[in-house]
């Protein structure tokens, strides 16, 4: 019997026991390697701290989510790329409209970073538990964001946008959101706790709000296009770009990982703009949708 033929939340406990799975097994092999490379377990510990991390981070992105997300396609139907609709190209009116988004999406994302680091609680047990979770995830980042040179730049575009884009979107949006789509038989509702799990799962509430409405953005962009390809390539897009900046920033003296967006003159109208560009071309893809019958 194939899984789909399954109830859904059997489904559900299979691809979170393939995820478990495949995290063990993958992270302990990037421990091992790291362990064989430089005679130590802990990457921060290892001569070359940074390689260590990517190391590390690469084999347990596809151990996560890539391994996990295919071995649940293939059980639905005996297929790797039909389920996830990784085997369907995007119009390419849609491509058009992301490629713009990737650039007018950034400032808006920097002042929603902005405003949901200035609600959260500053006193209490929480607050103390939310700054140790951002703490352990931002020394982690600007290790990693320290180096500068153009090696540097690209091993993290790889390694963080590429890898990670692609491995994120199989998992969440190939594989999570059709089964919670399926399960309430709603997709609205499987878009917005897909994009919930999306942002929970990375444990940095600083940025929980901006890292949720890209997770609905992606969900979106999976079902009006029918193809995974869409959503890979906005986060992947998204992700680089965020680098890139940060790279030339950094390049130029400023200390990126201590300031905000709104910090910049001329931030909150810049982002306004950009959300009205924003907003004007997702309703073009909704169009392109609509006016194509893009249904399952």
């Amino acid at each position: 019997m194939r899984l789909r033929e399954k109830p859904y939340f059997v489904q559900l406990i299979v691809l979170v026991l393939f995820m478990i799975g495949g995290m063990l097994v993958f992270s302990s092999l990037g421990t091992l390697l790291v362990m064989l490379l430089y005679h130590t377990p802990k990457m921060l510990e290892a001569s070359d701290p940074v390689t260590a991390i990517r190391i590390t981070q690469t084999l347990t992105t596809i151990g996560t989510f890539l391994v996990p997300s295919l071995l649940f396609a293939y059980c639905q139907n005996r297929q790797w790329f039909d389920y996830n609709a990784a085997n369907r190209r995007p119009k390419q009116p849609m491509v058009n409209m992301v490629l713009i988004l990737s650039v007018t999406l950034l400032p808006v994302v920097g002042a929603l970073s902005a405003f949901n680091q200035n609600i959260m609680p500053q006193e209490g047990s929480v607050a103390e538990f939310m700054r140790d979770m951002e703490e352990a995830a931002n020394q982690i980042l600007e290790l990693v964001t320290s180096q500068h040179s153009s090696w540097d730049l690209i091993a993290n575009i790889l390694v963080f946008a590429v890898l990670a884009g692609i491995c994120e979107e199989f998992f969440f949006q190939g594989a999570l959101q059709p089964l919670l789509m399926n399960w309430t038989r709603n997709p609205h509702v499987g878009i917005l706790l897909t994009a919930l799990i999306f942002s929970a799962l990375h444990f940095q509430f600083y940025g929980f709000i901006p890292r949720f409405l890209l997770g609905v953005y992606l969900g979106y962009l999976f079902y009006w296009s029918r193809s995974l390809w869409l959503p890979i390539l906005a986060h992947v897009l998204h992700n680089a770009l965020s680098i890139m900046v940060d790279y030339t920033l950094q390049a130029r003296g400023l200390d990126t990982n201590n300031m905000q967006y709104t910090d910049v003159h001329g931030a909150l109208p810049t982002a306004a703009f950009c959300a009205l560009i924003s907003a004007m071309a997702i309703v073009y893809i909704w169009r392109i949708y609509r006016d194509e019958g893009l249904e399952t």
